[in-house]
Formats: structure tokens, sequence, C-alpha cells
């Protein structure tokens, strides 16, 4: 039998004991920093709990509950606590706010070892990528902006139309709505990104298997958010490298990287200077002086980031739209009249404007509560405390706690929303004098300036805002006003998962053509 010298083990043993007296005198002083604030009591020892939270996809749900359970600041692992009150979340994201980012965006990394703008936490650095990208997410540089998302949307219309629609002669055609949703955001964001579609929606499939592939990326990224120290030791040992997706063509986040080099190469010559800019968003981050490196991380990141959460919000509120035949019916009727009254056009090749969305109450109020119903991220988005602490909902947390929250409580508030938060009623948003449910107008803006949190706020407020609801302001109005959607189960209408990022497929419908749409346009040609 081969046995150990006596010295290696003894040496072994000896940093196995040192480790365990590590691990236990750490948990019990980070124990001990925070036990003034309520929360499960496994929770407080361990990460464990707050892994397979994650792991089990579950985390949008729970963290809701424990927010019920124990009040409004929870402590959720040795050194992380989570609230729900919305003055303490912008606090934390103020413009000049002490606080700054965690490590738990360590893994948002899409490159081992370099940052993006999401993963940063360099508030200094943070603010000049801001600064750069800025221009390109506001449309000022691409005076195609609009028209870009319409050549999208009546893509998304043809591929409905031509391959899904059910006529009262043909057998049920099945078609799964949550998938049809990425492939339009896919396909938008890619075309304002830089001038040049996916095709998705043309050909009707996930090219290079991109989808399905950041689907199962995601929930080992996001589980990865709560154990940085793993993260970084892979990242220093250069482990992490051999599976950096843009050295390996076989992954398809590789293949779409690789594309994206090629676009950015594009434009640029040899030395890394400006040769043909463009009036698209890649343009606009050259024009600002994004370097190379920026350049290939924040066109990625605006590729996952602006698709994955529009789908998210779209998925949601037509699943509201199918179970809710009330709401849809109101929705509809205000899109007929609107177009009645001239207010949109009656071409069905055209797309209403952003401008003309805007002027309608009942789809503003349908936006705002499918985004408040279901919010397009469920993470964290967790903080680090400044180091001379604060205190928070009544209770000092020293300095150097993590601090997240739950979007969930935020978005379902007894307080703000009423009794009824589980609800998906849009009438909610609207005055009484508008045909609303709601007679306090100082109300509404209080429930608005919350909504606004989905976003972000302060110096960590989503860029893309503009472009989601610009997307949002079309798709519903466009879908709505040419086609019937029903869900075919709706004892099990979707599958959803959140692992940080919501992870949602299976919303299978059937559409049919809205008949009086359909004889209106006949009519007039």
């Amino acid at each position: 039998m081969l046995s150990l010298p006596l010295p290696v083990s003894v040496v072994g043993l000896t940093f196995l004991g040192l480790f365990v007296v590590y691990y236990v005198v750490s948990s019990i002083i980070s124990f001990v920093r925070l036990r003034h604030i309520p929360g499960p009591a496994l929770w407080a020892w361990t990460r464990i709990p707050l892994i397979r939270t994650h792991l089990k996809g579950d985390s949008y749900e729970k963290f809701g509950k424990l927010i019920e359970k124990y009040g409004s600041l929870v402590r959720i692992g040795p050194n992380y606590v989570m609230t729900s009150d919305p003055e303490i979340v912008r606090r934390l994201n103020a413009s000049r706010s002490p606080y700054t980012k965690s490590n738990w965006y360590i893994a948002s990394r899409f490159t081992p070892g370099i940052d993006n703008m999401i993963s940063n936490r360099d508030d200094a650095y943070h603010d000049v990528l801001r600064r750069k990208a800025m221009p390109a997410y506001s449309g000022r540089e691409n005076p195609q902006l609009e028209r870009d998302v319409d050549e999208t949307v009546l893509d998304l219309v043809r591929l409905i139309r031509d391959r899904y629609l059910t006529t009262d002669n043909d057998q049920p055609v099945k078609m799964e709505l949550a998938r049809k949703a990425q492939f339009f955001t896919t396909d938008t964001i890619s075309l304002l990104a830089f001038k040049e579609k996916f095709n998705d929606l043309k050909d009707d499939t996930d090219h290079f298997g991109y989808i399905e592939e950041v689907e199962m990326l995601y929930p080992n990224m996001f589980c990865t958010s709560v154990l940085p120290e793993i993260m970084e030791f892979f990242t220093a040992s250069g482990l992490l490298a051999l599976l950096d997706p843009a050295k390996n063509p076989k992954f398809a986040f590789g293949k779409v990287m690789a594309m994206v080099k090629q676009k950015i190469d594009a434009r640029l010559d040899t030395k890394g200077a400006n040769k043909e800019a463009g009036d698209d968003m890649l343009g606009s981050f050259i024009k600002h002086g994004m370097t190379r490196q920026e350049l290939d991380q924040e066109v990625i990141v605006q590729v996952l980031a602006g698709s994955d959460t529009t789908a998210t919000a779209i998925r949601s509120t037509m699943l509201c739209m199918m179970q809710n035949p009330r709401a849809c019916q109101k929705l509809v009727q205000e899109i007929d009249e609107a177009v009645q009254k001239g207010i949109i056009s009656h071409k069905l090749d055209e797309v209403i404007k952003d401008s003309e969305a805007r002027k309608l109450p009942y789809l503003q109020a349908v936006i705002k509560e499918g985004l408040r119903w279901h919010p397009p991220t469920g993470g964290l988005l967790a903080k680090q405390v400044p180091k001379e602490g604060d205190t928070i909902a009544g209770y000092f947390v020293p300095g150097g706690t993590i601090i997240g929250m739950s979007q969930y409580a935020l978005h379902h508030s007894h307080d703000l929303f009423g009794p009824d938060p589980l609800v998906f009623r849009p009438e909610r948003w609207l005055h009484t004098s508008q045909g609303g449910d709601e007679p306090n107008w100082d109300k509404i803006k209080k429930m608005e300036r919350n909504n606004d949190l989905i976003f972000g706020h302060g110096k960590y407020q989503c860029l893309g805002k503009s472009i989601a609801f610009l997307e949002l302001n079309k798709v519903f109005v466009e879908l709505l006003r040419r086609f019937q959607f029903e869900l075919v189960d709706p004892e099990r209408p979707w599958e959803t998962r959140c692992y940080g990022i919501h992870l949602q497929r299976g919303i299978w419908v059937t559409v049919k053509p809205r008949e009086a749409r359909m004889k209106e346009d006949s009519a007039r040609s």
C-alpha cells in the first residue's frame, strides 16, 4: 500500500486544520457582524442556500417570499443582505452615491479577465464608458433607428402571417411565441448595432444556435455571481481562458463574437483608427472614442442585454393579454379607434410611429403593467456598502456588506399597488378621468417612479431604456391589430425560470387573423 511520507501527511493535515479553523472563525465573524438583521438562520452561516436558490432557477419568487416573511431588509448570506425599499434602491444607485458595484458583477464578464460596462466596478471608468456609449443608445446619431425597428416588426408579422396563421378551414397551427419574441429582439438589436440582422425571423431559426447556448450559459453565469472568488481564481489561473468562447468557433457564442469582430474590423484600419464609422450604433461607439477592446466587449453586451430583457417583457405582456381577454379587447378597441380616427395609419404595411403610440393611454398602461407584473430582470444587482457603513431600514449595515434587491417584492408591494399586486390590471395606471381605477394622480406618479427602477437608476440606469420602449410601443399594436392569439394550454401557459435573467419557453399559441381588420384592408384595396 502506498503511503505518504510522514512530513507530507503532517503538512497536509496542518493545512486542512488551518483551513477548517479559518472557515469556522470567518463564519462566526460574519455571523456576528450582521446578526441583528433578520433572515433565515441557515442563510446567515453559509452561501449554500443562496447558491441552491440560483441553481433551482426560482430566485425571483424566493427572494420575494423572504421579504414578505422578514421585512424590507433581509439577511440572505454571511455577508449579503437584500432590500425591497425603492428609496433605498435609489440611494444605492444615485449619481453621487458612495455605494459601488460589488464583486457580484464579476460573473457578467464575457471574456475572462476583461470587464464590460455591466461587469466594470470602477465608477470613474464606468462614467467614461457611459459617455462614449450614450449617443448611440439615444438614437441621435442614427436617423434610421425607428425605421430599423419598423423593419423587424414587419418581419415578425410576415413570419406569423406566412407560417403560423390558422384559418377557419385549417387544422390549428401551433407557434412557440417565446422563441419568436427572442428572434424579434435579436434581429432588432443586431440591425441597430451594425446594420445587419441575424435573420432569425426571416429563416425562422436560431442562427448559430446562439439563443439556445445563451440560455445554457446564463444559469452557470448567475450562479457564480454569488461565488466571485471562484471566478477570480479560475481567471487568475488561466483555466477560464480555456473556455473563452471567443477562442473556440465551435461555440455558438464564439461564432457571434467572431462575427462582431469582423464587423468592427471592417470599420477600423490596421492601426485601429476609424476607417468607416457608419450611422449605426457601432459607428457611434467608434466616433466617440471607444478603444478596440471596448468595442469588442460593448457590442456583445449590447446584443445580449438588448435582446433577452426586451424579449421577456414581450413574452410576459403577451401572456397577460391572452389570459385577460377583457384587457386585451380594451387595447384592441383603442387600436381600432386610433386607426379609424387617423391617429394610426390604416395601411397594414406600415408600423405605428413611436410618437403615435405614446398618445394611446391604454397601450401605455398595458406596457407599464406588463413590466411591473413580471420585471425583465430578477437578479440581485448587488452593491457594496461604503466602508463607513450605513443605516438601512432602521438597521446599521457595516461597510463591505453586499446589498441586493428583490425585484419581485419591489414591484409587487401591497403598500403601493394595493390588495391585488399579483393581478394584471392596466387600469391601475390610469386616472379615473381617463377611465381608469386610480383617483389619485400623485399615486400614479409614485407607481411610475417605482417602475422606472426596472431600468436601474442614477449612475447605473440602463442606456437601452429608450430603445426597449420603442420596440414595446410598436410590437403589441402591430400584432394585436392583425391577429388573435390564444393559448394552446391555459393551465400550463409557459415554462419560466429566473437565474438573474428570466429564461422562458413553451408559450404555445394558435394565431388567427382578425376578420374585421382583414375585411377593412380588403375593402380599401
